[in-house]
């Protein structure tokens, strides 16, 4: 492999005929198992060091307005200061700061009443110390009132169901104190639960709160106003060249005759949304008419572009150049299929790809995939020619819960670095199956705060030459992140994998494990961590081993550093072989950006060796796990 002390990257973009802009390239996907990989688009190394410029001012310290003074209990301090608000200025003068001090005072009386204490008094002062004027409220909260009676009517009858279920929505008692904002949440969930049991037009009526100040509480009537009692009817598109009635129902949370909530009207809208071919999705309640309970859904559907260019170039002193094209053609036959038409050019990798996606198919959140690659590999381990012929199927279990199960059919001829090919006549043909599953709990794919993934593949495969050869490859990966503070993350992987059945040797190298590099150990050159042939270039091997433990430190809102230890080896042996694990440590800056941090990281060996680059250096979007 092509090495030096350095390693640069830089990626070059293409226009996507979208005008959605980035945030919507990492929109949430319900499917773990789509993964979409959308890199830099235009980034050069000169670029970058002026957006970290940028980031090394930091926003002005912010202070109270006013100063809330007389107040013991730690919550209602906290509440009346969040009411108050902060200023990042200090007050000019005496009059700025008396004025200052009005207003919080102003602001606390009515909060005071708001949170139920009706005798509360604020008054504002002007304090001055260490030749400051600080302006300040100088708060008597008073007893808080309570409720000695709370009553819900409704303005007309409901099924008994749905009255029982909004009852118990409504969590406000006799008891309670009078705050505003817990009459309000309650309130709202009452009128949510009528909602969902077929009164899509409910509301909240009359309010009537009635303060005894001698007896320090209050009695409480609220209405609410039900509105007549639906079912779902018949979906009606505004445009089928966009997608077919078929499909859209196939795609509904509920069924006709169903009783019309709300958020099944919202969950088809999000579902319908995050199609690719769809650029906005409305959908509606007709009016109530003349025809009974059922009551038509309104789908309103914009369509997003359908064809899509992306472009891309990058270099590396260790992986030489690249360039790549992918193209995509949107809506297909009107069931959010995608084709998907790409190819690379670069020193270790080449292909020409094509793939048809299938969201949805069958059932909602299964997606089927057919593909068909012309590939070729130039490693410092082997050479490889290929065509292959895939298809899998995923299924989304749960919001964070996926499987997924794929089969493959290739042809190749793979020549070792010792110019030994695989098989007598150097060609092989190969047939695999893949039964994979995660379990995601990360809050943000691209920059994870907090949770974890859990990971798990299993490859059946046989190898058709002169006989025929089977063996199997499981890999289980893991990943962890923990906030530390506000500002610090600690974050951890590992991946162990083995192939059982054969020796190393009996298989094609590129089925084979390696280790080392930017996605497996940083500060090593690719595949360098790896049992060796003959020739002394890496061989692979038949196990594998990868740990990496980074601390995360976000100094701003758009800066942040890591300091990281990673380490890797693969091994002759079926079981990982701990002992022979070579670590990296490495620093890294962080630049934060509307799509996902700006990574560079630089990396050495800890025991580096003869052939061992001192120094790499890695520039990438998102966080290395």
């Amino acid at each position: 492999m092509p090495g030096g002390p350095f390693c640069w990257c830089i990626l070059l973009c293409a226009a996507a005929f979208s005008p959605a802009g980035p945030a919507r390239l990492y929109r949430r996907i319900r499917n773990p198992f789509v993964r979409d990989a959308y890199s830099l688009r235009l980034m050069k190394f000169s670029g970058l060091a002026l957006l970290l410029a940028a980031g090394l001012a930091s926003p002005a310290m912010a202070e109270p307005v006013a100063r809330i003074r007389g107040v013991d209990d730690s919550d209602l301090r906290a509440r009346l200061l969040a009411v108050v608000g902060e200023t990042p200025y200090a007050p000019a003068g005496p009059r700025e700061a008396r004025q200052r001090a009005e207003e919080g005072a102003a602001r606390v009386r009515r909060a005071l009443r708001s949170f139920g204490y009706y005798s509360g008094e604020a008054e504002a002062v002007v304090l001055d110390g260490d030749g400051r004027l600080r302006p300040a409220v100088r708060v008597t909260p008073g007893p808080q009132f309570t409720f000695s009676s709370v009553a819900l009517d409704l303005s007309q009858p409901v099924t008994p169901e749905a009255e029982t279920r909004t009852r118990a929505a409504f969590t406000l008692r006799a008891g309670d104190p009078v705050d505003a904002q817990r009459i309000l949440a309650s309130e709202h969930e009452a009128v949510m639960t009528l909602r969902s049991e077929g009164y899509p037009d409910a509301a909240a009526g009359d309010r009537e709160i009635i303060v005894d100040h001698a007896e320090q509480a209050a009695r409480a009537r609220l209405i609410l106003i039900p509105g007549p009692f639906a079912r779902f009817g018949p979906i009606t598109l505004n445009n089928e060249t966009i997608l077919r009635a078929s499909y859209v129902e196939r795609l509904s949370p509920f069924e006709a005759g169903d009783p019309a909530a709300p958020s099944d009207l919202i969950e088809l809208a999000d579902r319908l949304s995050g199609l690719p071919g769809v650029e906005r999705a409305e959908v509606s309640l007709a009016p109530p008419g003349e025809t009974g309970e059922a009551r038509a859904v309104q789908v309103e559907l914009q369509a997003a572009p359908r064809h899509q260019l992306e472009l891309g170039a990058g270099y590396s002193t260790t992986d030489g150049a690249g360039v790549e094209a992918e193209w995509t053609r949107r809506n297909l036959f009107r069931g959010a299929e995608s084709l998907k038409l790409s190819a690379r050019l670069a020193t270790l990798d080449s292909h020409a790809t094509a793939s048809l996606e299938f969201p949805n198919w069958l059932r909602y959140d299964q997606t089927l995939t057919l593909g068909a690659a012309l590939e070729a590999e130039r490693t410092d381990a082997y050479d490889r020619d290929a065509i292959t012929i895939s298809a899998g199927l995923r299924r989304a279990i749960s919001d964070t819960l996926a499987a997924a199960l794929g089969a493959e059919i290739e042809s190749a001829r793979v020549e070792e670095a010792d110019n030994t090919v695989t098989t007598a006549s150097g060609d092989l043909q190969l047939a695999a199956l893949s039964l994979g599953a995660i379990w995601d709990r990360r809050d943000d794919p691209l920059d994870p705060q907090s949770g974890f993934t859990l990971e798990g593949v299993v490859v059946p495969a046989a190898l058709l030459d002169d006989g025929f050869t089977s063996f199997y490859t499981a890999t289980i990966a893991a990943s962890g992140y923990y906030p530390v503070t506000d500002t610090v993350i600690l974050a951890a992987r590992t991946r162990l994998g083995t192939i059982l059945n054969v020796e190393a040797a009996e298989i094609p190298a590129d089925r084979r494990f390696y280790a080392g590099g930017g996605g497996s150990a940083r500060g090593f050159d690719y595949q360098s961590i790896s049992p060796l042939g003959s020739t002394g270039q890496p061989f692979g091997g038949t196990s594998l081993v990868e740990t990496s433990v980074e601390v995360r430190w976000r100094r701003s809102q758009s800066l942040g550093f890591a300091a990281f230890v990673d380490a890797a080896a693969a091994g002759s042996d079926t079981m990982p072989d701990f002992g022979a694990m070579r670590a990296g440590v490495g620093l890294g800056v962080r630049y934060y950006t509307n799509f996902g941090p700006i990574r560079l990281d630089i990396a050495t060996p800890v025991d580096r060796r003869d052939g061992d680059d001192p120094v790499s250096f890695y520039i990438s979007i998102g966080q290395a796990f």
